[in-house]
């Protein structure tokens, strides 16, 4: 474990010596103001926020996720599908305008799922709606904006913002998912799904404040909340989540914090702590990110220290066409056999049409007993 620990910093450190030699128009990151650079406000209309490479660039929520604001659904038209947008695609923006104070947005994803005959997922073999989420705004002040979120998955989030305010600062009162580490849009990546950020069900979301600012380099964002995900809370104690650091249109360098306790008894009280690294860079048509965070649980009787590790390695094989090669790692208890996962994940990205999205990936897991559970995946995205 410590030696899987030393090499991941070993490649922080390349990564850091790296950083400074890629070029600031580089591209081909998932996260896609790394994947685009500069381009990601240079060449699309941004005129409510300052330029960043923030999550906020695209999303209205500022810790990205749910519903595209308008610069991120022009950049969807212009920038990803295979093909240059036609006169057709351009007016579609205006169209998720119910009224100048009322907007609509949308992801679904559909999928179908096949796995070898030990696997124990109850999608063996089956198609399924992974996502089917209906996003509405209402924006009755030029800093103020309303957010609901609700789907299939109950991944409920309900907010309002205060945004635009000076550091390009917003304050944001509500339910939410705490800020840490990379949001990735695949929940069931461990960094998401183990470490309890995935939001299915609408388990992870939690009610509290949370307050951040974002410019062109530096970024940082904080919140309070009950950490039961529910309200009211069921103790006193409350949970805190962070993340900052510095982000160019070719290199990402941030960390993350969360702690929280939970329980009203001793008996029953745990307290979890995460703190987190990672890392985004591009070079050319090849890009890295990664992500290294420790994991520790503890109530009265036992103490558990652990990690999860997530890479990512992409190459743009032409416009619209990403292939990619992901690593997963979850080990929750260093002194016990048994819980090691690992996940490799072959796949390819592609964007035939804007606001369309084609996933087919390949899944080896990799488990101290083996078994032969590896999946195949095919997943259509529809999003605006």
């Amino acid at each position: 474990m410590r030696d899987r620990t030393i090499r991941f910093f070993g490649l922080i450190i390349v990564w850091i010596v790296g950083g400074s030699f890629f070029p600031k128009d580089a591209s081909s990151l998932p996260q896609f103001p790394v994947r685009f650079g500069s381009k990601i406000y240079e060449d699309h209309a941004h005129e409510e926020e300052g330029k960043t490479m923030d999550c906020r660039a695209c999303h209205i929520n500022p810790t990205g996720g749910g519903m595209r604001n308008q610069h991120g659904q022009q950049f969807a038209i212009q920038s990803l599908p295979m093909q240059e947008p036609t006169e057709e695609y351009k007016g579609l923006i205006e169209s998720a305008r119910i009224t100048p104070f009322l907007s609509i947005g949308t992801d679904l994803r559909f999928a179908y799922l096949h796995a070898q005959k030990e696997s124990t997922s109850a999608y063996r073999d089956s198609f399924f709606p992974m996502q089917g989420d209906l996003y509405v705004t209402f924006t009755p002040a030029r800093h103020l904006i309303v957010y609901y979120q609700d789907g299939l998955q109950q991944n409920r989030e309900v907010f309002g913002i205060v945004h635009g305010l000076p550091a390009n600062t917003h304050v944001k009162l509500g339910k939410f998912l705490p800020p840490y580490g990379l949001k990735l849009d695949d929940h069931t990546s461990f960094i998401r799904e183990k470490l309890g950020f995935g939001n299915v069900f609408g388990r992870e979301s939690e009610s509290g404040i949370e307050a951040g600012f974002a410019d062109e380099l530096w970024f940082g964002n904080a919140a309070f909340f009950n950490g039961s995900g529910v309200a009211p809370d069921d103790n006193r104690a409350k949970g805190f989540s962070a993340t900052a650091g510095a982000k160019t249109p070719g290199f990402w360098l941030a960390g993350s914090y969360y702690h929280n306790k939970t329980g009203r008894e001793t008996a029953d009280a745990v307290t979890r702590e995460y703190m987190g690294i990672y890392t985004a860079m591009s070079f050319r048509w090849l890009a890295f990110l990664g992500e290294w965070d420790r994991i520790s649980s503890e109530n009265p009787l036992t103490e558990h220290n652990g990690d999860a590790i997530y890479t990512e390695l992409l190459a743009t094989l032409s416009r619209g066409i990403v292939a990619k090669v992901k690593y997963d790692d979850y080990d929750p208890d260093w002194d016990a056999s048994g819980d090691h996962l690992q996940r490799i994940t072959f796949g390819v990205d592609l964007y035939p049409y804007p606001f369309t999205e084609i996933l087919i990936q390949y899944r080896k897991n990799i488990e101290e007993i083996d078994v032969k559970n590896d999946q195949f995946l095919v997943m259509t995205h529809l999003f605006f």
